[in-house]
């Protein structure tokens, strides 16, 4: 597999570092990538309130959950092909100001149409950063993939480590329309990066047009479908977790600062796991990292029911660093797996994985609370880590993958 190129890799002797460097710019667009979780993960403990804000029933915004995670997630898919035939560098930026204007609005809804609205651009302008963002991190160190997407996924992570504990303390002292506060620190920041985003050098890029060309979904559609499966349950637990207990918390009258705060710690967890696999995972490690982790997450998923105080805070911590560490080698592997379709393949990881397991996780949760049987989600999120750690079993080596490449 040959992996695309880029110039002057190393600072040559005597010449300045300037922001054309390849690791200057990762740390630009991992820093874009902070600012777009940190909006996304606003969302994860208002769900409750948004639904007492509205005078809705519990549960009754779930299928805006779901419209939410489909415009974050499969229309990664549709931004991904149309980035690896044309240059869109343009979506690196233009998403995330979309995102943050309406994410940042949605306590201002008055229906919950016009929430699904919101929701639904604000998803889509998210959605739109990841694929090319991605794929331009991936081939900024080519020889280094894997630990570049974990920088680039770590600050996803961290991103939405804050978010929740950010928008959990605002709407508990302004209620949901303090989310609107996002737009005065926001829309600054994502200036300040587009200034210097807007010179990644073109020997960044990963030559779209002529990976197009190469590149045949229908050929590798049961691999396609394989990372899909790996996806989506490895996605469950880590979008279904900090959902879960936004409910479950909730039901005990905790306020959205102490929701927001474990979720936190489960964000936390994953973006410290992220950290540990650009740290200590090799690329001959990889294959093993991504069955290894999720079988010894499915435990600590499982106990969470049975915990509180600090001790729930350290299951769901574990659990998120466990999860964590597969993260951004799952990404890398998926780029390596289909590496004339980068931007789909991270599409495909980064996206589309996410909205089937965010549809799962959405009815999955209705039917819990229907039922109420809400404890018994967590057992649900263990056995899909412990089934996705078995499908990795059959991932096939990158190289052999791609042999009659």
């Amino acid at each position: 597999m040959s992996a695309p190129a880029i110039d002057d890799q190393e600072p040559k002797a005597g010449v300045a570092w300037t922001f054309a460097h390849p690791v200057a710019m990762l740390a630009l667009l991992a820093a874009c990538h902070f600012l777009v979780d940190i909006v996304a993960g606003t969302t994860s403990p208002t769900w409750p309130s948004l639904e007492t804000h509205l005078e809705l029933k519990q549960g009754a915004l779930l299928w805006v959950y779901v419209t939410w995670s489909i415009a974050t997630s499969f229309s990664q898919l549709l931004f991904g092909m149309w980035a690896d035939r044309y240059h869109s560098r343009w979506l690196i930026w233009i998403g995330p100001l979309i995102g943050i204007v309406c994410i940042s609005s949605i306590g201002l809804a008055s229906s919950p149409v016009t929430l699904a609205m919101l929701f639904a651009l604000g998803g889509l302008g998210i959605a739109a950063f990841h694929p090319e963002a991605a794929a331009t991190a991936g081939a900024l160190l080519p020889e280094q993939r894997s630990r570049a997407m974990a920088i680039f996924a770590l600050c996803g992570y961290l991103g939405q480590a804050v978010g929740p504990y950010y928008s959990g303390r605002i709407t508990d002292h302004l209620g949901p329309r303090g989310l609107v506060w996002g737009m005065a620190w926001g829309l600054p920041v994502l200036f300040v990066l587009f200034l210097g985003l807007r010179r990644v050098p073109p020997t960044a890029n990963t030559s779209p047009a002529k990976a197009a060309d190469k590149f045949d979904a229908r050929e590798k559609l049961p691999l396609i479908f394989l990372l899909l499966a790996v996806g989506a349950l490895r996605i469950l637990p880590a979008l279904g977790v900090p959902l879960a207990l936004a409910y479950l918390l909730k039901s005990t009258d905790a306020s959205n600062a102490v929701i927001g705060a474990v979720q936190s710690a489960f964000m936390a967890g994953i973006g410290v796991g992220a950290m540990g696999c650009a740290a200590f995972v090799s690329r001959s490690w990889e294959r093993r990292v991504l069955w290894i982790f999720p079988l010894c997450a499915t435990p600590f998923l499982a106990a969470i029911v049975l915990a509180s105080d600090w001790i729930l805070v350290g299951l769901v911590a574990t659990s998120g660093l466990l999860l964590g560490v597969t993260m951004p080698v799952y990404i890398s592997y998926g780029q390596q797996l289909l590496p004339h379709g980068q931007r789909v393949a991270s599409a495909i990881t980064m996206g589309v994985s996410w909205g089937i397991g965010g549809g799962i996780v959405a009815a999955a949760l209705w039917i819990c609370l229907r039922t109420e049987s809400l404890p018994m989600i967590f057992g649900f999120f263990s056995l899909a880590a412990l089934a996705s750690s078995v499908l990795c079993y059959f991932l096939p080596a990158p190289n052999a993958a791609n042999s009659n490449v």
